[in-house]
Formats: structure tokens, C-alpha cells, sequence
């Protein structure tokens, strides 16, 4: 086990002594990568134990709980015990942190930084890694401030450095036909051939991506699959992977599959002999997050495993999908006829169980032709499992009817008029352009910055003080911000131009219904302005909670 020296240990210990007599409550961080060139020394284990034995020596120390994350980089600070032990901070449940060193706590130095010189002190909370021997309480001056952050960028050097040889290792792997995913997919289970991780196909959960094809060839959808799945009990591949267990028993819940799990299965090249790479993107460094790359751009290496189904079997159901999406499309009335805005999105939820209501659209023909018909219900509705909710649906016709007698009742009984409510519109719409206009007006200072430390860049690589591949990589990275700015400057320099007319629109949306005509329109902007939340019950109930009181329009809250 490794241990700190002895040196560092003696100055750290003292350090601690010198503090007051308060007692504090200690959450001990420690943080595993999955990165194969971890040394063994870094094990979670062996830092817990590291910090356990440096509170053991302290006196004004009592360890509340440990926190873990186990196979999570520290590039970004998205990790389960990570944010549990922040809720804990926030809570008061501790106060002072330790790790076992600053790589531990986070490789991003920018954000690692960030925490330790300015959220932490402004928590109250104290932070200590042990064998970097840093203590918060006892920063000396700008040298060892400097000195820390130096160590922040190292870490950071560090897990980009890696980032890259692990995926020049995968794909130098994947390109010899080797498995380099990690859980492997439904119906197959992974081994080793040599140094060669292969895909093996299991007996029994193979039987059942079969059954799953040929369910689908026959006609069958991606709801009632599920329904087949969940009258045999067979237990969701999450549920597999966890237990073991194919079969759902007596005693145990069984949840139904999602219908999304059930298309995965039909389009993963993966069931007839292929291993295909690059079907997403994770974040380019901490640039961008993880998103799906089109089908056509996937790099696909056939007959590298034993297939489940055979390729005819394959493309045929990838064929079905096609026929699926042309007939949903309606001879092209998809294209012809656009959809509506959702003016209820965001804030209508199911009032038995809480979900976010779906809108649902069909299709109707009638004697003026083809019409969309929208309606909205609860998601869970369908489900099969001891989740399925009693909500009921609702037609959009009468959510809307029910939500403007709502309002123009609320604003009858608060005896407003309709003068103080276009008065308080307007001073809302006027303190949203001032917030717009200084957004642009930033964005506008932070482009001047970008560009005059581009030409420093310049002049410095002209003289030989940069070298041209870090020249270019800088350029590069002030192209990405300077199009970033501009994107979000011209995006809030649009809403501007349609604040006027919007405003417009909802000043003449409040006084129709204050003079007690709900024949006006409701928009998406009036619904986000003065309402909350909007909960539909199966009684056919539906309440309304209001983002203004009755006597002070457009601020708190209210309910009706």
C-alpha cells in the first residue's frame, strides 16, 4: 500500500493542529477512472484507507461517510458519489472534504479550481488532499496557490494524454475484430480468445432476440412485443445484466421492456455477425457532449462473431422500418401540413402519478380533407407493470377551453384591470429586453477579447515565441468561441425582434379575457408566462396552478 512520506505527512499534521478547537465532520472522496494504466496504488480501497489513517491522527476530526465513484473519469464532475456528497455539503452534514491527492478529486483543472478556491470557501467547507499535502484552511500566499493549480493542469495534460492512446488502443483493437464495448449486448456474453475479448452467443437470451425478429417480420409492433415479453416475464436486459436472471420469479416486480429497448435490438448490426464502431460521439475533450452519428458514417466490420439472425432476417426488418416511416408519413402529409407548437409543453403533468404528459397526434379525414388532431395522455397509461397509471388523456380542444375559463376566472376575481395588466406586461417585457441587451452586449465584449488575443497569438508566432502547431491550435480554439458567441448573440438578438410583436399579441390575449371573451387565442408564451403547472386527474379534474398571485400580477405563485 502506498504510503505518504514522512516529511510531507510531519508538515501536514502540524498545519492541522494549529487549527481552532472546532470539530468538523469529514466526507472522504476517492475516485477510480476506468483507465487501465491506473496505478495499482490508486485502488479505492487503498485511498480510503490513506485519509482514514491521516483523520485517525487528527483530533478535531470525525468521519461522517465516505463517498465513491468507481470507473468514472475525472474530466467532468457528472459522478453519483460526487453529488451525493455535494447534497450532503449542502445539507451541513459536512464540512470539510479530503482526498487522497487533486487528481482524485477532478482532472479538469479549470473546474477543479474553481471548487477549491471559490465554491468550498464560500461553503464553509474545508478541503485537504493528504499526500499533495494542501490543506484550504492553510494556504500561505500566491506561491502555493500557483503551485496547486500547476498540479491541476498536470492531472488535466494527464487524462487528455490518456483519453487519446485508449482510443487509438480500442480502435487498433476493434480494427482485429476484438469486442472493445463493455456490457455486452442482449443474447451475446463475452470472453477471450488469447488477447482477442470475442462475443459468444447465449442459448437461452438468444432464443429470445430471435423470437424478437420474428414477432416483428410478423407484423407485430414494438408495444405489443413488449406485451409478448411481459406475459412470459422475461426479465428487461438491465434486469438480466444485474441479476443473472432471464426469468422474472413469482415474488419479484416485473417491469415491462421499453419499447425503445425492443428497436434497439431490431437495428443492432451487431445480431448478424458485425461489430460496429462509432454508432455515438463522446465529448471531444470537453467540448461537446455525446450524441448519435448517422448510420451511414458507422464503421461496421462483418464476421467477427457467431450471428443470431442472419442477414436476410436483418435487412428485412430493416426494410419494415422503412415501410413504417413511409406510412406514417401520409403520402406526404407530414411535409405539407407542419406541426402546431406545443403551447402546453413544459407544464402539463399527469396529477396521479406525475408524469410529464406526451402529446399524441392523429391523423382524421374529413370533408375538407386531412386535418391533424391533437390530445394528450399519460405515459405511463400504457404500461403493463405495477407502474401503469390511471391517468386518462384529454383532447387539446378541451385543455385549452378548461385554461382560458381558468384564467379569465382568476383575473375576474383579482379585479384587475385591464390597463395595470398590459402596464405590468409591458414592464416584464421591457426587463426581459434589458436583460437581452446586455447578454448581447456581453457577448459582443467577449468577442473584442477573443480577437485581440488572437492577434497577440499572432504577433507572438511571428516573432518565434509560438510554435505554428500551437499557434493553430489556438486559432482553432478562438474560431470555436468566437462561432459560439455569435450563435448565441444572433439567437437573443432574435428574440428581441419578436419581443415587440409578442408583446403585442399577449396585451391583447389579456384584455379580451378580462372583458370575459375566452374566444381569443391561447399562445405558448401567454402559457409559460402566467402559468406554473397544469395537473390533469382521471375525474376529469384538472387543476391549474398560476405563476402570479391575485393581487400582485406576474410574480409569486397562486392556484386554483
Amino acid at each position: 500500500m502506498a504510503r505518504t512520506s514522512k516529511k510531507n505527512q510531519s508538515a501536514l499534521d502540524t498545519r492541522v493542529k494549529r487549527q481552532s478547537a472546532k470539530m468538523y465532520s469529514v466526507g472522504i472522496y476517492a475516485r477510480l477512472s476506468v483507465d487501465s494504466d491506473e496505478r495499482k496504488n490508486e485502488s479505492i480501497e487503498t485511498q480510503v484507507e490513506i485519509v482514514k489513517e491521516f483523520i485517525g491522527r487528527q483530533k478535531d476530526m470525525v468521519l461522517y461517510d465516505t463517498y465513491t465513484d468507481l470507473g468514472r473519469t475525472g474530466t467532468n464532475f457528472e459522478r453519483e458519489g460526487f453529488e451525493r456528497m455535494m447534497r450532503d455539503v449542502r445539507m451541513r452534514k459536512i464540512d470539510c472534504i479530503i482526498v487522497k491527492d487533486l487528481s482524485r478529486f477532478g482532472r479538469n483543472h479549470i473546474e477543479t479550481g474553481n471548487y477549491i478556491e471559490k465554491i468550498f470557501p464560500f461553503m464553509g467547507v474545508r478541503f485537504i488532499a493528504v499526500t499533495d499535502n494542501f490543506d484550504s484552511m492553510n494556504i500561505s500566499g500566491q506561491n502555493e496557490t500557483l503551485s496547486v493549480n500547476l498540479k491541476n493542469l498536470v492531472n488535466e495534460m494527464y487524462a487528455k494524454d490518456i483519453a487519446v492512446k485508449v482510443k487509438s488502443s480500442r480502435k487498433a483493437k476493434w480494427e482485429q475484430g476484438s469486442y472493445t464495448g463493455g456490457i455486452p449486448p442482449y443474447g451475446y456474453r463475452a470472453g477471450w480468445i488469447g488477447d482477442k475479448k470475442c462475443l459468444f452467443v447465449e442459448e437461452i437470451t438468444s432464443d429470445v432476440v430471435k423470437k424478437i425478429f420474428d414477432l416483428f417480420l410478423s407484423g407485430k409492433n414494438m408495444r405489443e412485443i413488449a406485451a409478448w415479453l411481459y406475459e412470459k416475464r422475461i426479465a428487461r436486459p438491465s434486469e438480466y445484466h444485474k441479476t443473472g436472471q432471464i426469468y422474472c420469479q413469482d415474488k419479484e416486480k416485473l417491469l415491462e421492456w421499453p419499447r425503445g429497448t425492443v428497436k434497439m435490438i431490431l437495428t443492432n448490426p451487431v445480431y448478424m455477425g458485425c461489430l460496429v464502431q462509432g454508432r455515438t460521439c463522446g465529448k471531444d475533450y470537453m467540448m461537446r457532449e455525446r450524441h448519435d452519428i448517422d448510420s451511414e458514417d458507422w464503421s461496421v466490420k462483418e464476421h467477427t462473431h457467431e450471428p443470431i439472425v442472419s442477414e436476410e432476417t436483418f435487412f428485412e426488418a430493416a426494410g419494415r422500418f422503412e415501410k413504417m416511416s413511409v406510412y406514417c408519413n401520409k403520402d406526404g402529409f407530414s411535409k405539407a401540413v407542419p406541426l402546431d407548437e406545443d403551447i402546453f409543453a413544459d407544464v402539463l403533468y399527469c396529477g396521479a402519478c406525475g408524469s410529464k404528459m406526451k402529446r399524441n397526434i392523429a391523423i382524421k379525414e374529413l370533408k375538407k380533407g386531412r386535418v391533424r388532431a391533437y390530445g394528450y395522455n399519460c405515459p405511463m397509461h400504457t404500461r403493463m407493470d405495477h407502474l401503469k397509471c390511471e391517468g386518462k388523456n384529454i383532447t387539446l380542444y378541451a385543455l385549452t377551453d378548461i385554461v382560458k375559463k381558468a384564467i379569465s376566472q382568476e383575473f375576474s376575481l383579482s379585479a384587475m384591470r385591464p390597463k395595470e395588466l398590459v402596464e405590468s406586461n409591458n414592464r416584464e417585457a421591457e426587463a426581459l429586453k434589458e436583460g437581452w441587451n446586455r447578454q448581447i452586449f456581453d457577448c459582443e465584449k467577449k468577442l473584442e477579447e477573443i480577437r485581440k488575443l488572437g492577434s497577440e497569438q499572432y504577433l507572438k508566432y511571428r516573432m518565434g515565441e509560438m510554435e505554428e502547431e500551437g499557434f493553430k491550435k489556438a486559432k482553432e480554439e478562438n474560431d470555436k468561441r468566437i462561432e459560439s458567441l455569435r450563435q448565441k448573440s444572433a439567437a437573443v438578438t432574435d428574440r428581441l425582434r419578436r419581443m415587440d410583436s409578442e408583446t403585442i399579441r399577449k396585451n391583447h390575449f389579456l384584455r379580451t379575457l378580462v372583458k370575459g371573451n375566452e374566444k381569443s387565442e391561447l399562445t405558448a408564451e401567454v402559457v409559460r408566462t402566467l402559468i406554473e403547472r397544469i395537473e390533469v386527474y382521471p375525474d376529469h379534474r384538472v387543476r391549474v396552478i398560476f405563476a402570479f398571485k391575485r393581487k400582485d400580477v406576474l410574480t409569486g405563485k397562486g392556484d386554483i
